[in-house]
């Protein structure tokens, strides 16, 4: 029996960000389907293990090992696309090259803000395929506008009114395709009920964990290790001042030793800012160890080896929205002991209660019990484990989301059948 396709569009793909779409095109075929994917080239790559699908085109807009021209083609490129919609444009030839020489029973198009929600609209309609939309993350769930990352101006009151104006036509172009699509899918239940007021269609699939990947396992350490993976745009978003100054308290009342007891971070320059600012005002620097990011392939082990996994967000109100990030789940999956900070007193704090993986905490005092719960386990054993509840954490495997997707899928083909 031949395998079903579709047509996968999106922003990014593995190698470089959206582990979500890399991990469903490598199950699919075992729930015979296959997938042809068109996207967008971006520079770093994080996901090399991603990479290995045969059948993906990548859309060069600007890239250039010249800096100089990459500046230059960057902003044609940005003016291009902000009158014309140039890149939904580009990636609608291309994707409609394939379809011409391809049979495909649907479209599905991923993203994090509107691109190429466009293009994808109008491949479905012009081919009659039906069209699944599935959104990684949304505008509504940053504070301030942090889903910019480059600043158009120095003075900040004109970078404001820009960011302003970019993020209402983006949520206006988003809008208006998500009327479009058969069936949305999205990552937490905050971003479906943002979502179901512009389609009534829309399904909840968690982020989650490679099981081939991230599974439990015993490691001694000869250090007792906080460990954090990845990036922190912001304090407002991710704030990690409770365990700094937990930290700093343990120290002053000779609790712990930094020989001892370290705070790791695999993370970019600027976090390591972030983090090193953080730890001169605590007066902790001693007890930080700042280290390059590291290739996905790399991150389990680095889990493996720590004692507490550090899991960064803030309280609803000014930090982000109902986010229910990947590194969570890839924590929840090693079954080490999670200390998120600062408690979002919302979704993330409910699965973690559900899951029984560790502690979202809001004080100071819930971060240094945690703490040093922990830290007494890894000097009577050499490691931590946390006692997760197993039936919980099944429904986060990234295998079983494919699943999910299929099921989609086919529901859609007999609908339309």
């Amino acid at each position: 029996m031949s395998q079903k396709k579709i047509l996968l569009l999106c922003d990014a793909f593995p190698p470089a960000f959206a582990p979500r779409m890399g991990y469903l095109c490598k199950y699919l075929p075992e729930y015979g389907w296959d997938s042809v994917v068109v996207t967008e080239e971006i520079a770093e790559k994080i996901f090399p293990q991603l990479a290995e699908n045969r059948n993906v085109t990548y859309i060069n807009y600007y890239l250039s090992e010249n800096r100089f021209i990459q500046k230059i083609k960057y902003a044609f490129v940005f003016a291009a696309d902000l009158l014309f919609g140039y890149k939904n444009y580009v990636l609608k030839k291309t994707a409609q090259r394939k379809i011409d020489k391809q049979d495909f029973s649907l479209i599905l198009v991923s993203s994090y803000r509107a691109f190429p929600l466009k293009a994808a609209v109008q491949l479905s309609r012009r081919n009659k395929l039906p069209l699944v939309m599935d959104l990684r993350d949304i505008v509504e769930q940053f504070s301030d506008n942090e889903h910019i990352s480059k600043r158009f101006s120095k003075n900040k009151v004109v970078n404001n009114i820009f960011t302003t104006f970019l993020t209402k036509r983006l949520l206006n172009q988003r809008n208006k395709a998500l009327a479009y699509a058969d069936v949305v899918t999205t990552v937490s239940p905050f971003h479906v009920e943002t979502v179901s007021q512009y389609n009534q269609h829309v399904t909840l699939i968690y982020n989650g964990f490679a099981p081939e990947l991230f599974f439990p396992k015993i490691k001694h350490s000869e250090q007792f290790k906080i460990v954090y993976t990845g990036k922190i745009l912001s304090t407002v978003l991710e704030d990690p001042n409770l365990l700094f100054e937990s930290v700093a308290q343990l120290s002053a009342k000779e609790k712990i030793i930094p020989q001892l007891f370290r705070i790791q971070f695999y993370t970019n320059e600027k976090t390591k800012e972030i983090v090193r600012a953080l730890a001169d005002k605590y007066k902790i620097e001693k007890y930080i160890d700042c280290f390059d990011m590291v290739n996905s392939a790399l991150v389990p082990d680095i889990l493996h080896d720590s004692s507490v996994l550090l899991l960064l967000t803030n309280k609803q109100k000014t930090g982000t929205k109902g986010i229910m990030t990947t590194k969570f789940f890839e924590y929840l999956a090693v079954e080490k002991p999670i200390l998120c900070i600062r408690n979002d007193e919302s979704y993330l704090e409910k699965t973690i209660h559900e899951t029984q993986s560790g502690i979202s905490a809001k004080t100071v005092e819930e971060v240094s019990d945690f703490i040093l719960l922990q830290y007494a386990e890894w000097q009577k054993n050499g490691y931590t484990h946390q006692q997760v509840n197993k039936s919980e954490k099944q429904q986060y495997s990234r295998k079983r989301q494919a699943e999910e997707f299929v099921s989609i899928f086919g529901s859609l083909l007999k609908h339309t059948k």
